[in-house]
This record gives structure tokens, sequence and C-alpha cells, in this order.
């Protein structure tokens, strides 16, 4: 089972690219500062080589396997960490994340992963052909070609044959930095979890249950972190 865990990490980026994106977003300021944390928080770090994204991660074959990507698009740090009754989830880039980043042929993601539940492994949506994957939530920021939005992805009702629930979430992007902030509660409040990020591009066309994406990062690069470290 760790096996199939640890190969859940190379499964990030695939992870809600198929979802829905019409959701209600909240306001979420650009350059303004984020919350700050302070050494009392849990916390967990991760550090990732500048210039290691390109636009096929995923298998690293064929046309366009060792094309760049943006810088924006290139973790080189990610965090999680919990103050109080709040997880702040933050990303650290190698540029500057663009007020409008344009197109690079669909929706420009930066995603967390979390896998909360050890015993459990969702099943289907957002992943294609009844797919399971450890993950039990996603945040992510998406840029969408017109705005950015926080959401939050909520997969344990799959567990029970039910739809994953998608919410929107805070969030904040000044200059490198990306931050998100999850109620503690929206988690189910877990006192520890495994967890990866990464940067993703999902194809325009690409619908729910399908796996129209590719996976452009990933933090860390094999295995999961430990929240808290």
């Amino acid at each position: 089972m760790n096996a199939i865990r640890k190969a859940g990490g190379l499964l990030l980026g695939a992870a809600l690219m198929a979802s829905c994106t019409e959701q209600n977003v909240p306001v979420a300021p650009r350059d303004e500062p984020g919350l700050a944390f302070d050494a009392a928080s849990l916390t967990s770090v991760v550090t990732d080589p500048l210039g290691d994204a390109s636009l096929n991660t995923k298998s690293n074959v064929g046309p366009g396997a060792d094309a760049k990507v943006p810088n924006y698009l290139d973790v080189v740090r990610a965090e999680v960490t919990k103050r109080g009754k709040i997880f702040g989830l933050t990303m650290d880039v190698g540029g500057v994340v663009p007020s409008n980043p344009g197109s690079l042929g669909g929706t420009q993601v930066w995603i967390w992963g979390l896998d909360t539940d050890p015993t459990t492994f969702p099943q289907g949506e957002p992943f294609s052909g009844g797919q399971s994957a450890p993950w039990e939530f996603f945040v992510d920021v998406e840029w969408d070609g017109a705005q950015f939005k926080g959401l939050l992805f909520d997969r344990r009702p799959v567990l029970s044959g039910g739809s994953e629930l998608v919410t929107p979430v805070t969030f904040t992007i000044v200059g490198t930095e990306i931050q998100l902030f999850v109620p503690a509660s929206a988690l189910g409040d877990p006192s520890t979890f495994a967890w990866g990020a990464g940067t993703v591009l999902r194809h325009s066309d690409t619908h729910l249950g399908t796996e129209g994406f590719q996976t452009l990062d990933l933090a860390p690069d094999a295995g999961l972190a430990p929240w808290p470290q």
C-alpha cells in the first residue's frame, strides 16, 4: 500500500484537472500580504529546483518533452502551515505571477493534494475510468484565461457514492508567492496528513472524468511530504 501511496504523488497533476470550472469566487486581492504564520505554527515545507518544470513531466518523452514552461509555473518551494483554526498553503514559484498570464492552451493551475486518511482511496471523479487515488482533498488557484479563482475540492463524498464538493477559498498572489487559506474544519481538522504540490495545465476541452492535462512540476518530485514535519 505504501508504494501505491507514493505513486499517488505522481498523480497529483491529474487530480482535479477535469473538474468543473463554473464556481463562485471569493474576493482574492493581488499584491496584498497574506496571512503571517509565526513559529508557533505547525508547518511542513518542501523545496524543488528551479528549472525542472517542463511541458511533459508525466512521461518525459515525445514532442515537447523538454520544452520549458514559464518560471511562474515552476515550483521552488511549497508549504502547509496551520495556525489556530486556519490552514495556510503557500507556494513560491520561479517568476512573478502575471496579473494576466495569457493562455498556454488551457487553464493554468497551482495545486495541493492532501491525503488525510491513509485507509481510503476515493474512486472516480475527477479521474477517468473509475481510477482510485489517495487524495481526500485538492486545493488550488487556477487561471482560466479570464480570472483567477481559489477552490477546495472535497472528494470524501465519493467514498459513499456521492460527488465531490467544490467550494471557493480565499487566496492571495503577491509577486512570486501564492497563498490559500482553508478553515481546518473544512478538512475535518486532521492532526496529520501527507501532501504534495505542483503546477498543471488543464486543456480547454477537458471534461469531467477525463485526464486532458499536463503535469508541469511537482514538489516533492517523488513521494509525499508529512504534515506536520
